[in-house]
């Protein structure tokens, strides 16, 4: 997703109710209240761009809170963890009965599964990462009170999040493919390092099998030019056994290896089609991309879309 929007485009009467429709849209379902102003109307911009199966944005606005309800939450589950970090002026959330005060820098956790409240008190900006439950407890441990909990920006793990979560913002559009899902892990591996230490919790310290499937999916990602790649070197990175990472992929409809070769094929789409690698014979691609064998390479292409590899890039 690929979202921009500011009130500057929006009658006064409206700016705010359309503020809270377009947050909502962009991070979760929110009710929203503004001091009155007398002299203008409501001030706000945001972008967000998709990166990684997350979300990273940027928020600019006028003095607002945004909250979640019991009731709301009910009628608008969802099932992220947001990372606020402050860039200008104060934002405060709140949490579990935690009042996480946050200056430029700072940043925090909290969920959205439970009543949340942010509030700007001035004219403030932010930056946001939504992470998937399933995402995040796959790389970053969940302490217990973690959420609405400061984590500096000057010092420690923090002083390397902040600033790489900043840049994120600026340059998650210039981002390659091939180098997006390492970007998105080096993110929730810095943030799990920079969060409180502590006892985990009981929903965060056991990986959900859904947690596990997508550390698996991303190992497959990362190392998919190897032609060595195998469901047992997937199985021993986890540290799970093969039985289990088949069962993973099982339920999901798959298997590790038709998984891997999946990825290969649709990494090999990707490249037959870019102008970037236009001079690169279809063998090249395959091979640089761990098949062995270029007459196999063809026979699963052509299963996969359709057509052989020479047609898909011709077309």
């Amino acid at each position: 997703m690929s979202l921009e929007f500011s009130t500057a485009t929006v009658d006064d009467p409206s700016q705010l109710s359309s503020w809270r429709q377009v947050i909502s849209e962009a991070f979760v379902p929110y009710d929203v209240t503004a001091p009155r102003r007398r002299t203008e109307g409501f001030r706000g911009t945001v972008t967000a761009h998709a990166i990684a199966g997350m979300q990273v944005s940027t928020v600019d606005a006028d003095p607002h809170t945004v909250f979640r309800t019991p009731s709301l939450i009910r009628r608008s589950p969802q099932d992220d963890f947001l990372v606020n970090l402050t860039v200008r002026g104060l934002v405060i959330v709140t949490q579990d009965e935690r009042d996480a005060v946050l200056r430029p820098g700072d940043f925090t956790l909290y969920d959205s599964a439970r009543p949340c409240r942010i509030t700007g008190p001035d004219r403030f900006g932010l930056v946001s990462l939504r992470i998937p439950r399933a995402l995040f407890t796959a790389y970053c441990r969940l302490p217990q009170d973690a959420m609405a909990t400061v984590v500096r920006g000057d010092h420690g793990v923090g002083a390397l999040f902040s600033p790489y979560l900043r840049s994120l913002t600026r340059h998650a559009v210039e981002l390659e493919p091939d180098v997006v899902q390492q970007v998105g892990i080096n993110v929730l591996e810095l943030l799990g390092a920079a969060l409180p230490k502590g006892p985990a919790s009981g929903d965060g310290s056991a990986l959900p099998r859904s947690a596990q499937w997508l550390r698996a999916r991303q190992y497959i990602a990362e190392h998919i030019t190897d032609p060595q790649l195998s469901p047992v070197m997937v199985a021993d990175a986890l540290g799970v056994s093969i039985r289990y990472l088949q069962v993973l992929f099982r339920a999901e409809g798959t298997s590790p290896s038709r998984s891997i070769q999946e990825q290969r094929l649709e990494r090999a789409a990707r490249l037959l089609t870019d102008p970037r690698h236009a001079r690169r014979t279809i063998s090249d691609i395959a091979f640089g991309l761990g098949f062995k064998d270029a007459s196999h390479f063809t026979r699963a292409f052509k299963n996969h879309y359709g057509t052989g590899p020479r047609a898909y890039r011709d077309r």
